[in-house]
Order: C-alpha cells, then sequence, then structure tokens
C-alpha cells in the first residue's frame, strides 16, 4: 500500500564534526531530530491578483537535535577550551566563538530501511542552557538549536536512500562526509 514511501522513524546514529576536525564524533543518544529548511517566494501579480507564484530553497534552514551530548563535544560546540584558563576548566563568555560543524546521520524508516542525511555547515544559534533538578528519575536531553547555512553548492541538506547508492558513498557517508563525496563529477 505504501510502496517508494520513506517515513522517517529512528536516528540510529549521529556524528558530528567540529571547527577543523577530521573524524566525526558519535552522538548516538538522540531522542529526536528535526529539520526545517527555508524558502523564498516571489509572486508575479496580474491586477492585484496573485497570477504566478515561485517557490525556491534559499540553502539555509534550522536543525533541532535532542541528545545527550558527550562532554567534549559539547565544550567544542561552544568554544568553550580558552588559553587564558588553566588546563581542566572551561568557560563561556565574551571571548567565545561558536565554530561551524557538520552534522551526518542515519535514519530508519518503520520497515528498517535506511536514509543517510547530512547537514555540511551548521552553527549553534543559542549558548549553553542546561537545568540541574535534584532526585530527577529521568534525565533530560539537552536541546541544540542549529543554525544550517548553505554550502559550496549552496545547499544545507544533503540524504540518499541507502537503496539508490550506486556510486558507493553510503560506505563513507557517516565517517568522512563532504560536499565532494555527494558533488557530480565534472
Amino acid at each position: 500500500m505504501y510502496k517508494n514511501v520513506f517515513s522517517e522513524y529512528e536516528v540510529t546514529a549521529l556524528g558530528v564534526k567540529v571547527g577543523t576536525a577530521t573524524e566525526y564524533t558519535s552522538m548516538n543518544c538522540v531522542g529526536s531530530s528535526e529539520e526545517t529548511l527555508e524558502v523564498k517566494i516571489t509572486t508575479k501579480k496580474c491586477r492585484g491578483v496573485v497570477d504566478e507564484e515561485i517557490v525556491r530553497g534559499t540553502g539555509n534552514g534550522t536543525l533541532k537535535i535532542s541528545a545527550h551530548v558527550p562532554y567534549e563535544l559539547y565544550n567544542a560546540f561552544y568554544d568553550m577550551t580558552q588559553d587564558d584558563v588553566k588546563s581542566g576548566v572551561v568557560s563561556y563568555g565574551q571571548l567565545n566563538t561558536h565554530p561551524e560543524f557538520s552534522v551526518v546521520e542515519t535514519v530508519k524508516d518503520e520497515t528498517g530501511d535506511v536514509k543517510y542525511k547530512a547537514y555540511p555547515r551548521c552553527v549553534l544559534e543559542s549558548g549553553p542552557s542546561r537545568k540541574v533538578e535534584n532526585g530527577i528519575e529521568d534525565i533530560p536531553e539537552l536541546e541544540l538549536d542549529i543554525t544550517l547555512l548553505p554550502d559550496d553548492l549552496g545547499q544545507c541538506m544533503y540524504e540518499l536512500l541507502a537503496s539508490n547508492d550506486t556510486n558507493d558513498i553510503a560506505s563513507t557517508w557517516m565517517s568522512a562526509f563532504t560536499t565532494d563525496l555527494v558533488k557530480a563529477e565534472s
């Protein structure tokens, strides 16, 4: 009944590469991942009535991830390791600039089919926000509000169904994704 439908059901793997890092760090304890990609609408009116409407992607968007974030990765997201404090101390304030990072995901549908997703240029759009509640039984995940920026191809999101991988790029998607991996050869 639902042939050729991929319903995103579960994020089974998520990797993040911050700044100039060469490898993706695993962040697999994910509660949710929600993307919103932006569009620009151009209209043409004839006698005050919309006669034509063109909708184009802008190459920008947002990504909201709810997850348990490894400590070192959290510090890297917010540039919290500074040279002006002693070793082992992290800080956040006027000297911190959020670095760019990229995100890759493996997503399954309800039948186990696989899709690979990538967001090549990301920046956290909010500062650290945490809450400690004594005696809590269910430890909350952190909410990461991420801005998606266009890469050199003007794209902010890529995806590949495993069943459509005719170029054998899925094998390196989660460990070495770059825009060059998906760019068509000239």
